[in-house]
């Protein structure tokens, strides 16, 4: 294994740049996936910031933004379409659970992908519309066997498709307390970042889970914690024999398994985005100082401009962003009977034969994969009624459509880190960022460009070998 001080590669791919790639991406590509891992940090400061205080720094560089190149590696390694999964359930022993038959970069549970992209740059507000988009028929790996090349340009053609703008502005997020923590004030969303937000539909895990519990194998009986243990609208069901009283859970705890689910969805895809910043020599990290409800446009910004319904209990309740990403619930459906008919149709459409599979004989498969049972059918319903009438609101205590952890990606300052941290706080990767990915930029100093106006011996100048390669060693 090649250490932190490793330099990157001493020379570019020359069939990369033949087409005009930068130095930069050669060096990413072959950067060890384990030195990746070993060399994460959160690097906070970027190029034009300021922090105040103890650790007192004014970036001497202009901001600069990331390039189409540089956003959409990152993209792709936070969630982008890999290919097919393999599906590797016998059709008898729970492939019905199944949502997609496409795979991320990250791992689904029932490979629901129930978690969205949004993203903000200097350009505008984004969402990555994943879901819809389909690898070739019989394609298990997007990438694999293609040239850099052509690997660069599926990878630009797939975010092409994917990218769709929802406004020509930096999403106007919160800027101090109480919709962010005080300790993100001086860099959240800065000019020259790129605010990564995802966000995941609560309800597509949720309804997916219920057919799993209600199911004749299972035949769970959801009780309300609340309403002294009552059955949530399923007496009837338990009459008949078809649920089992004795196989009790409550609302909260299956909707505490929802929130685990879907939470690490969040995780997997903030930290593929980080070791792929790594990879690159760019600075960022993953941070949780925005409160949701300001984030998602719930309060004094418009935040991610998501449309919130009223509850019975407590404030209202973010539940999608109209026409690009909606929560089975009502408003978007007539009723929780309506929503549960609608997943089903979106979950059952990625099973018909013009649908990609990773099989070779996938008729073979699918034909064998029993769709639930009209009575099945029926408890989900009447579960998903008995909750949002008595709480007006499905889920019950989760939010809809669900927002915790945010990435940001941005240029480094090696300079603030040679000015306060001994060696190896940004790697050679990080101090050969401008001159292998953006040679046109490097100033006469080798450093990035400078704000207007400030000399060479501006605050941020060398300050000290911190930021130097260290010498060779264990990791």
């Amino acid at each position: 294994m090649t250490t932190s001080a490793t330099p990157p590669p001493a020379g570019p791919d020359p069939g990369a740049l033949a087409q005009g790639h930068p130095a930069g991406l050669h060096d990413a590509l072959a950067y060890p996936y384990f030195q990746s891992v070993f060399d994460r940090k959160s690097r906070r400061m970027g190029l034009g910031m300021h922090m105040p205080g103890t650790l007192e720094y004014q970036s001497p560089y202009e901001p600069v933004a990331l390039t189409e190149l540089e956003e959409a590696l990152l993209l792709v390694a936070g969630t982008g379409l890999t290919g097919l999964n393999l599906g590797d359930i016998d059709p008898s022993m729970g492939a019905d659970a199944m949502v997609q038959w496409t795979a991320r970069t990250w791992p689904s549970s029932c490979s629901n992908h129930g978690t969205e992209l949004f993203f903000t740059n200097d350009t505008g507000t984004y969402f990555l519309d994943m879901w819809n988009l389909m690898p070739e028929p019989g394609e298990l790996s997007t990438l694999q066997g293609k040239s850099v090349e052509a690997q660069v340009d599926w990878i630009l053609q797939l975010v092409g498709r994917a990218k769709r703008q929802l406004d020509p502005q930096r999403a106007q997020m919160p800027t101090g307390l109480p919709g962010l923590f005080v300790f993100n004030h001086w860099n959240a969303n800065k000019p020259g970042t790129t605010l990564f937000l995802p966000v995941s539909n609560m309800t597509l895990e949720y309804i997916n889970l219920l057919f799993i519990y209600f199911s004749p194998e299972y035949r769970f009986t959801l009780v309300d914690e609340t309403n002294g243990y009552a059955p949530c609208g399923l007496q009837k069901w338990i009459d008949s024999g078809r649920l089992d009283a004795n196989r009790q859970m409550g609302i909260v705890e299956i909707e505490q398994r929802v929130l685990s689910m879907q939470v690490v969805e969040q995780a997997f895809i903030c930290q593929n985005i980080n070791l792929a910043l790594q990879a690159m020599g760019l600075g960022g990290w993953t941070y949780t100082g925005y409160i949701a409800r300001y984030a998602l446009g719930g309060m004094d910004v418009p935040g991610l401009g998501f449309r919130f319904a009223d509850a019975k209990r407590g404030p209202s309740v973010p539940v999608g962003r109209d026409g690009v990403f909606e929560a089975f619930t009502p408003p978007y459906h007539q009723d929780m009977s309506a929503a549960v008919d609608a997943f089903l149709e979106r979950k059952w459409s990625q099973y018909e034969p013009d649908m990609p599979k990773a099989y070779l004989e996938p008729d073979k498969v699918t034909s064998q994969i029993e769709r639930p049972s009209e009575d099945t059918i029926q408890i989900v319903k009447d579960y998903c009624t008995y909750v949002h009438e008595t709480y007006g609101r499905f889920p019950a205590y989760l939010d809809p459509m669900y927002q915790r952890l945010t990435c940001q990606a941005q240029h480094v300052d090696p300079d603030f880190y040679a000015q306060y941290y001994p060696p190896g706080a940004v790697t050679p990767q990080h101090h050969a960022h401008f001159d292998r990915w953006h040679p046109e930029l490097v100033g006469p100093d080798g450093k990035p460009p400078r704000a207007e106006g400030t000399p060479p011996s501006a605050n941020g100048g060398n300050g000290g070998n911190g930021g130097a390669p260290s010498p060779p060693g264990a990791l």
